[in-house]
């Protein structure tokens, strides 16, 4: 197990911008709204051939939102499961009162903790810092996350507080999914039931996730990361900060993941939404697994899961690959089936044909069916497969005009018919050939 660095403060004082600075990119949303951050986010970083994972918890307020005590929880969670507590208080305003109260909360826990006094720019600012150790805490440290001042010292403060003692996990060991669909169709509730905690708030509004978060879940065969998202919405939907910046942070993840997960609820079927979110995972050559969630609140299972295999299928023509698994997060029904699922598709993904098998297509492609037009035949000189994740593929031909994408398609098929390409978009490029002149 890697250690656990938990990053704790009330709103607004830059809990997720320090977050952001450790991590090297923007994986929390940061706006100067307080209360910006609900859930926990974790993120592993590498400090000098050190491991550790730093948790971003939501800010420490007490009001009478919806939310209030479900983050107090998941605070208080963070707290208990972690190695060090970053306790980030605000250089420029001073102490609050909400300061003291998270520093007794902390000083109960008995975890070790280092003081960080955040938006100190420079260093003549330190001198106005030095009221926080009224909040009874020897190890401190003034920073700027914003300017980056000081990060490297406080990372170096951090690695002398933990025991490394402990076994690692090998970086190739974690496989990173994540998990995508428009808002309240139960992302959130399958991330807590797969690592049995509740590390997402979960809540009848749509939009409660704002941020993307990571959990790390270890099964028998490897270590895994979850990564919850912000729901998506269509563009035109998108009409603050905040909802654009919940969905920049959704990209982002996507951008980082192995493989995504597209959620949709079974009693709505598939929407428009869940089109345009297909289409951006393709943009982004990412492997795909459907998951049909609240599979529970389904009578007549055998009709509904035909009826929902047609319609994605008639939707979604350019994801056909795409495997579907009914699950049910608020029973837990088939949760597992993701894991065993994202097995095949990464081997898949990560798939590298011989030459040999390469050739059996081609001359496959050939005698089912040759292309010809205007009288011309299209011929294929070379061929092979120069990458993987995902499986990329150049066929050197005599005229790429012949090229129709009905028969890119036609090539394609034959690839999956053949070694399958379960859940992998595929890549096919043709170019000109030339013959190299001796």
């Amino acid at each position: 197990m890697l250690a656990k660095v938990a990053v704790i403060g009330r709103s607004n004082v830059g809990k997720s911008t320090l977050f952001n600075r450790f991590v090297g990119k923007r994986k929390g949303i940061v706006h100067k709204a307080s209360g910006t951050t609900r859930d926990r986010n974790d993120y592993e970083i590498l400090w000098r051939d050190k491991r550790f994972v730093v948790t971003d918890t939501a800010g420490w307020n007490i009001d009478s939102s919806p939310f209030s005590e479900n983050i107090l929880r998941q605070v208080d969670n963070a707290i208990a499961m972690s190695d060090v507590v970053l306790f980030v208080v605000d250089g420029k305003e001073g102490i609050h009162s909400l300061d003291f109260q998270i520093a007794h909360k902390i000083r109960l826990s008995r975890k070790k903790v280092i003081l960080v006094v955040n938006k100190i720019d420079t260093q003549k600012e330190e001198v106005n810092g030095y009221e926080f150790y009224e909040l009874g805490f020897d190890d401190l440290i003034f920073v700027s996350a914003d300017h980056g001042r000081c990060i490297h010292d406080l990372l170096n403060r951090i690695c002398e507080n933990i025991n490394y003692a402990r076994k690692e996990k090998k970086a190739d060991e974690i496989l990173k999914i994540v998990i995508v669909g428009k808002p309240n169709v139960g992302k959130s509730s399958l991330v807590n039931a797969i690592s049995n905690e509740e590390r997402s708030i979960v809540h009848d509004v749509p939009g409660t996730t704002r941020d993307s978060l990571a959990v790390h879940v270890q099964t028998e065969k490897r270590g895994y990361i979850l990564v919850d998202t912000a729901g998506l919405r269509r563009g035109s939907k998108i009409k603050n900060d905040m909802k654009y910046l919940s969905s920049l942070s959704t990209s982002y993840a996507i951008d980082d993941a192995d493989i995504a997960v597209l959620v949709a609820d079974a009693s709505q079927g598939v929407g428009d939404t869940e089109v345009k979110i297909a289409n951006l995972l393709i943009k982004k050559k990412k492997p795909v697994i459907i998951a049909v969630n609240k599979w529970d609140l389904i009578k007549k299972k055998d009709e509904a899961a035909k009826y929902f295999t047609e319609q994605f299928r008639k939707k979604m023509k350019f994801m056909h690959w795409a495997g579907i698994v009914f699950i049910s997060a608020e029973t837990g029904q088939r949760i597992n089936k993701i894991f065993q699922e994202a097995e095949i598709v990464f081997e898949q993904f990560s798939r590298k044909l011989m030459q040999s098998e390469l050739d059996e297509i081609v001359r496959d492609v050939m005698i089912r069916k040759s292309y010809v037009s205007r009288g011309k035949s299209l011929k294929f000189k070379e061929y092979l497969q120069v990458a993987s994740k995902p499986p990329t593929f150049i066929f050197s031909v005599n005229d790429t005009t012949l090229v129709h994408f009905s028969y890119k398609r036609f090539i394609e098929n034959c690839l999956r018919d053949r070694f399958q390409f379960r859940g992998t978009p595929l890549i096919l490029r043709f170019r000109k050939y030339y013959k190299e002149k001796l």
